[in-house]
């Protein structure tokens, strides 16, 4: 099986740059914080909110305190949120070949693998595997020591310690496939590849949903193997996917 993967971004300019990204998030959470506190935790606002009847100034200067103490610290903390979950996308785009050394040597020649795919809109797609029978794209978990779930509810600690929402592996993986369904069929009009999911993990908690498999390391080539075969993905459009694919692989 070949196996397209992009050189991981280990320079040190690229953890430079993460860990300028990382503190420009943290310190955009805190002053949003610190400003929430300051306006709703002190007098200040209050001082500026007049009291009793009061003429158009003062009640126009009361409702912009209010304005900002609402507005301000919501947007720096979605500021830094977002922030630090580019960080976070980052750091996991670009750890190496995940699930795909499982299956490297169980699959043959007709078979290709490609790890962080990058969709046309910046979109990242962890791993997928090219077949006779289509399109796998596979997903991963975090890992139990920074993340925990209770149903499709999961969660991942921050560098702070603190716990914050995540959209589920599940869920993750599943929109993945279908945004690399439409990035296909937007290429090729003619002929439409199936494309499945599936998060490959050993957490027996996780159950499968209607649009997204859950199949353990070990078993991951059988599963693959017994995927149905696709007919009409002809030599001509399988060496047009694995273009596509190559090209957004490697477009970093």
């Amino acid at each position: 099986m070949q196996v397209i993967a992009p050189e991981l971004a280990s320079s040190r300019t690229s953890r430079i740059g993460l860990a300028r990204a990382a503190i420009v998030g943290g310190l955009l959470l805190v002053a949003g914080i610190a400003v929430g506190w300051l306006c709703l935790g002190t007098p200040l606002v209050s001082q500026l909110t007049p009291a009793g009847r009061a003429d158009a100034v003062h009640a126009a200067a009361g409702a912009i305190a209010w304005g900002f103490a609402i507005v301000v610290p919501a947007v720096f903390m979605i500021l830094g949120v977002a922030r630090l979950m580019a960080v976070l996308d980052a750091v996991g785009a670009g750890r190496s070949q995940g699930v795909t050394k499982h299956v490297e040597s169980a699959l043959g020649p007709d078979h290709l693998a490609a790890t962080d795919i990058v969709l046309p809109g910046g979109r990242r797609v962890h791993e997928l595997v090219l077949g006779p029978f289509g399109i796998v794209v596979l997903g991963d978990v975090p890992p139990p020591a920074v993340s925990r779930h209770v149903g499709a509810r999961w969660e991942i600690k921050d560098g702070r310690g603190r716990w914050i929402s995540i959209e589920g592996p599940l869920e993750r993986t599943a929109r993945d496939a279908d945004r690399v369904r439409g990035w296909l069929a937007a290429d090729d009009r003619d002929f439409t590849v199936r494309v499945y999911a599936a998060v490959v993990t050993d957490d027996r908690r996780l159950d499968r949903i209607p649009s997204c498999a859950v199949v353990a390391p070990g078993d991951l080539a059988e599963w693959l193997l017994a995927l149905p075969f696709q007919r009409g993905l002809t030599s001509d459009r399988r060496a047009r996917l694995v273009d596509l694919i190559r090209s957004a692989a490697l477009s970093r």
